[in-house]
């Protein structure tokens, strides 16, 4: 290895050091998003947006999806929507058979949560409320409770630190939960139809406020990016040391016997 190569090495490295740990601090998430892209998330898809967010506002779909029915009741499997906001997941039992129908349909609908019953004091909800059908076909006989919990995510437009749950629609309870993907999810066990939503505790803040704050970051790091680029560049480019002349080389002495010859006296 060329001593300009160990350089530009050492050099980039040093820089991957840097970026990241300025990353990290510029990021709004627990990771080191080493430039995996400048684009800000996917803007959340309301039923009912706040005013400010109405104009961009994709509306969210319901979405439906059916699975076979065997002996053992339906597979294991995932009915999500199209946007990923909501995924429930079946695991083994948890539709148990019902003959003579065949297949299972879950059902995923978005609801405005400000249509449902209030919330328990101290809290907002940050995401649509989805409700989660589970129905046998042909029959179209409902299924209330699942033979065994399945899962259900969420994802929100801010940080939540609750999931909430209704039978009804009108009276919610908590559900344990836990921090799911990258877009403020929250992760929980399925058990019951009804409706599930993602609630804050936190004192509500302008959504404007934080979409300035992610083009600033934005910018930060696109400006990084191109100092970075720069600096790298440089090192790879600087020209190598110029090599140092070795010191010119002394005559050696004469050797012995040479020396001899020339002091013995000539006859």
């Amino acid at each position: 290895m060329t001593p300009r190569v160990a350089r530009a090495g050492a050099g980039l490295a040093l820089l991957y050091v840097v970026v990241a740990l300025v990353t990290a601090r510029l990021s709004p998430r627990p990771v080191l998003p080493l430039f995996d892209g400048f684009a800000p998330p996917t803007p959340y898809a309301w039923v009912n947006p706040p005013p400010e967010l109405a104009a961009g506002n994709d509306v969210p779909q319901p979405v439906e999806r059916q699975f076979p029915l065997g002996a053992t009741g339906a597979p294991a499997s995932n009915a999500s929507t199209d946007d990923a906001q909501a995924i429930a997941g079946l695991v083994d039992g948890s539709v148990p058979a019902s003959p003579p129908d065949t297949t299972v349909a879950v059902r995923l609908v978005p609801t405005d949560p400000g249509t449902l019953g209030p919330l328990p004091p101290g809290l907002r909800p940050v995401s649509n409320a989805y409700r989660v059908e589970l129905s046998y076909l042909p029959s179209q006989t409902p299924l209330g409770r699942l033979g065994a919990k399945g899962t259900i995510a969420l994802t929100a437009a801010e940080a939540g630190d609750r999931m909430l749950h209704s039978v009804d629609g009108q009276i919610w309870q908590e559900l344990a939960a836990r921090p799911f993907g990258s877009d403020h999810g929250l992760f929980g066990e399925l058990d019951t139809a009804g409706w599930f939503v993602v609630a804050s505790s936190s004192p509500a803040h302008a959504l404007t406020d934080d979409a300035g704050e992610g083009a600033g970051r934005a910018v930060l790091l696109g400006l990084l990016l191109v100092v970075t680029v720069a600096a790298a560049l440089l090192v790879v480019r600087l020209p190598s040391p110029v090599p140092v002349a070795p010191p010119p080389r002394r005559p050696s002495a004469p050797s012995r016997s040479k020396a001899k010859r020339r002091n013995r006296p000539r006859r």
